[in-house]
């Protein structure tokens, strides 16, 4: 074996990487291998040139860290700081200082959103500690972290966070269709029957995210498949499990997302005819500011999962997807929602008060101009 100059380790079911794993191959020139950890320079004999190591490339994590680059770090913890503190902060403002009395169903929607998008700012902030405490020790310890339970747990709730975002986007929108489309009919989402929807909403949420823990799936180590422990089916890579991620990640997300644009494209000409209306009344207006505010909310979210959807569609149909393209989706596109939608809530709320400041002050001044002109004309 000391003579041994090339080694194919391809196709070999590897998945504990010991250290001085080529110990006493000294005179060893070139390795072929499917997993980049292999030809990491902690593994290789001393002297080996690693350039003669061919293993594929991992986009994510390096020998060293769990998240290769600078970029994705600072990426991260922006998305998990945003997530975070916008979400608990709105939470904070809509079930303690701005309690509402209303009966509608928006106000619920928009809570449980708060509290899905949350949960993505959690997943975060589970990577970026475990991305810290293995930093130039990760090679050692890939395995270990992928198959634990904190990693299933992360990988439970960025799925769940993802698919009960989308539902309640859906709900949003299916209830914004309602009131335009029957506005003098009972047909409305009110308080109760959208906090039934939500609860329904989670336990398909639940469902869907414990699906792959299961005792029947748990040979697809579903969550440990990556080492940000999501496994999204927009590569050709295969991998047990790849079909239930397609099929709810790609297929069912992509299915509600149309009827969602539908359903937009539906309100907008609603919003945009009944704008030049003379008669109009307060609570109308009142439909149309707040259909005005999901527009955007729900519009950013369809710009930013209609990519994930466009990818995996290409991928299952054998079309090659750069590496870069599927971090950048782990990365930046599955957290931006949840870290942009607490400040398009805070923004659109601001907006509407100002609005409403200025139409009570035009009101104001209208009336005070018409008591002046009435006290000039009252001793005629």
């Amino acid at each position: 074996m000391s003579d041994l100059r090339v080694l194919d380790l391809r196709q070999c079911p590897m998945t504990v990487f010991p250290q001085g794993i080529f110990q006493g191959l000294d005179r060893l020139e070139t390795v072929f291998a499917d997993n980049y950890k292999l030809c990491c320079p902690a593994t290789l004999p001393r002297g080996f040139n690693v350039l003669n190591c061919h293993a594929p490339f991992d986009e994510v994590s390096s020998c060293d860290d769990l998240l290769r680059s600078n970029l994705y770090r600072v990426a991260l913890a922006i998305f998990a700081s945003l997530s975070l503190l916008g979400n608990l902060s709105t939470l904070v403002y809509r079930l303690i200082l701005h309690k509402t009395t209303s009966n509608v169903g928006y106000d619920v929607f928009v809570t449980n959103l708060c509290v899905a998008d949350f949960l993505m700012g959690v997943y975060l902030l589970i990577i970026g500690i475990v991305d810290h405490r293995y930093k130039g020790v990760y090679l050692w310890e890939d395995t270990g972290w992928r198959n634990s339970r904190l990693c299933n747990l992360a990988g439970f709730l960025c799925f769940l966070s993802s698919e009960v975002s989308v539902f309640i986007i859906f709900f949003i929108t299916l209830d914004r269709f309602l009131v335009f489309r029957f506005p003098f009919s009972q047909v409305h989402f009110r308080k109760q029957s959208a906090v039934f929807v939500c609860g329904v909403t989670w336990l398909a949420g639940m469902t869907l995210a414990a699906i792959p823990l299961l005792p029947m799936t748990s040979h697809w180590s579903f969550y440990s498949q990556t080492s940000i422990c999501f496994p999204l089916p927009t590569s050709r890579v295969d991998f047990p499990g790849r079909t239930y991620s397609f099929g709810v990640i790609i297929v069912l997300n992509f299915i509600l997302f149309i009827f969602i644009l539908f359903g937009q494209m539906f309100v907008y000409q609603s919003v945009r005819a009944s704008s030049i209306s003379s008669s109009c009344t307060s609570k109308t207006i009142k439909s149309f500011n707040v259909a005005l505010r999901l527009m955007t909310v729900v519009m950013s979210d369809f710009l930013c999962w209609f990519p994930v959807g466009l990818t995996g569609i290409l991928a299952a149909n054998d079309i090659l997807i750069s590496g870069e393209v599927n971090v950048g989706i782990a990365i930046f596109v599955l957290p931006f929602n949840a870290s942009l939608n607490p400040y398009l809530y805070t923004l659109n709320i601001y907006l509407e008060r100002r609005r409403c400041r200025r139409e009570e002050e035009r009101r104001k001044r209208i009336i005070s101009q018409l008591k002046l002109v009435n006290s000039y004309i009252a001793p005629n």
